[in-house]
């Protein structure tokens, strides 16, 4: 009784807080789960797209995938590339009015170097030696050894975002203790209650609200909505104005919306690729070449996304060229072109000659499992489609569905023979993620372990990142690496995955960017 009384009074308390709040500006979205602690150095639970609300960092990224100046307002790189010297941003502060100065950038820097190990995912904690104050407004850092990712890997959300000095606690362990988070960023979280809500309140102290007309949205409600049909009759209902995000909105959702006049639907452009990985250890090079010729892409893509969506022939949506390490101008057109709507062709004739010709005894069906997320209705239908395609050339798919720890832990492993994967979009890639090809950390590792130039490809990868960013040589070792890739058919790249949104019609600004992580709400307005 007293368990119910409790609630029933948080949601009328909720609800009256709400009612409150009605002179002001209030966007009211559907998320699948709450936010998290949203530690700036926090995993798992902690909601990306809030933290990027929240905190902010030395760099970031514009909408086309552009490094732009953020809290640093310009930085010089050494010869060696080993030492990055940058310029703070004057006059910003905290939420809660502290200063944001060189001596909070090297206090979050120490507690984010007192964890290497949970960080240990990143390139950059490893090549990092130090960081230096040289004075309020300058900061020095200081490399192992030249690491061309450095700008872009300083962009992520995690973990080199900064926390206000005064949220530390003692011993700076931010893995041991959430901190009240306290950012520069324009939005603060003021409220949460576990399996209802997050509120969000504009930040009075935010440096760059004049770019926003001083941020339109006073408040953020997020209403914590699991089940998707429930999402979508708040939406009519007008209880929520807006669902964004490509995982929590199903296709089959966002077609029925797509001519509703009373909502708007959003596609941004392409932010990361969908490919089908193919176990080295499992498959030998003839089937992997066969499997690869054999898929109709198009048909495939279109049979699941209809025209949401392009299929592609690349790896990464970065294509095979390397980011610019210089910031831009904001009218820079678009980086990465998926305008063609053309993959590569089937060959069913030629596949099947891959087959017996490397084996002319080979039994048929050729029986393989195919691995795929249960929880993803578009990995079952993509999986569906593919075994259908397949048997044309004697293989026959044993679909197999997991619980999505299940489906991690034995892709991390090595124990599938063929499955799904989603590269991670700007700005991981494509340095990165290379990167985490190096480390049994993905399912990259166990996937290309069984190539037998394996060793040539990790060595490569190595060079390329100890690459000076000036040099010239950094180009060609890309493209040599994703050639090597290609031609050992451990991946076969199936569509360029779109970010989606839905609106309320009175809901302005929304101008989806590459950057899947990234809702900006101090765009929108009414």
């Amino acid at each position: 009784m007293k368990i119910s009384l409790y609630k029933t009074l948080s949601i009328l308390f909720w609800c009256f807080a709400c009612n409150t709040l009605v002179a002001q500006n209030i966007l009211r979205v559907a998320i699948t789960q709450n936010v998290g602690a949203l530690n700036p150095q926090g995993y798992n639970t902690n909601a990306m797209f809030a933290q990027n609300m929240v905190y902010e960092g030395l760099v970031r990224l514009d909408k086309n995938g552009v490094l732009s100046p953020s809290l640093a307002i310009s930085w010089e790189i050494s010869n060696d590339g080993k030492v990055y010297v940058f310029t703070l941003r004057e006059g910003v502060q905290f939420s809660n009015g502290e200063s944001f100065n060189a001596d909070a950038v090297v206090l979050n820097f120490e507690s984010i170097l007192k964890n290497r190990v949970r960080h240990s995912w990143c390139g950059l904690i490893h090549a990092l030696d130090s960081v230096k104050k040289i004075n309020d407004s300058h900061i020095e850092l200081h490399l192992k050894y030249p690491y061309a990712p450095t700008l872009y890997e300083l962009s992520l959300i995690r973990p080199f975002r900064f926390l206000a000095p005064s949220a530390f606690p003692p011993d700076l362990d931010l893995i041991k203790h959430d901190p009240k988070p306290i950012g520069t960023g324009p939005y603060m979280l003021v409220d949460s209650q576990l399996g209802i809500s997050d509120s969000f309140a504009k930040n009075e102290h935010y440096w760059d609200k004049a770019r926003y007309n001083g941020i339109y949205f006073d408040t953020i409600i997020m209403r914590v909505i699991f089940d998707p049909n429930t999402k979508l009759s708040a939406l009519k209902s007008g209880q929520i104005d807006l669902v964004y995000g490509y995982d929590i909105i199903p296709i089959e959702m966002f077609l029925q919306i797509w001519h509703d006049k009373n909502l708007k639907t959003y596609l941004s452009e392409p932010i990361f690729i969908t490919s089908l990985v193919l176990n080295s250890n499992k498959l030998p090079a003839y089937m992997r070449e066969a499997i690869a010729t054999a898929i109709n892409k198009q048909e495939l893509v279109r049979g699941v996304y209809g025209d949401m969506q392009p299929c592609s022939d690349w790896l990464f949506i970065t294509r095979d060229t390397l980011p610019n390490f210089q910031p831009q101008s904001h009218t820079q057109k678009k980086q990465y072109d998926f305008s063609s709507k053309s993959c590569q062709a089937p060959d069913t004739k030629k596949a099947k000659a891959l087959l017996t010709q490397a084996n002319p005894t080979l039994q048929t069906p050729i029986k393989l499992e195919l691995l795929y997320s249960g929880d993803s209705p578009a990995q079952k239908m993509l999986a569906q489609i593919l075994a259908y395609e397949l048997q044309s050339i004697g293989i026959e798919l044993n679909l197999s569905a997991s619980e999505p720890t299940i489906y991690r832990n034995r892709q991390l492993h090595g124990n599938f023979e063929i499955s799904f994967n989603d590269t991670w979009g700007v700005p991981y890639e494509p340095l990165s993620i290379l990167y985490s090809m190096l480390t049994p950390s993905h399912i990259d590792f166990s996937a290309q372990s069984g190539l037998e130039n394996v060793d040539t490809i990790r060595m490569l990868i190595t060079e390329l990142l100890a690459q000076n960013p000036h040099s010239n040589n950094a180009q060609t070792l890309l493209k040599q690496i994703l050639s090597l890739l290609s031609q050992s058919h451990v991946y076969i790249p199936l569509t360029a995955q779109r970010n989606k949104a839905i609106a309320n019609k009175d809901i302005k600004g929304i101008q989806m960017g590459i950057l899947s992580y990234e809702i900006p709400f101090w765009e929108f307005y009414k």
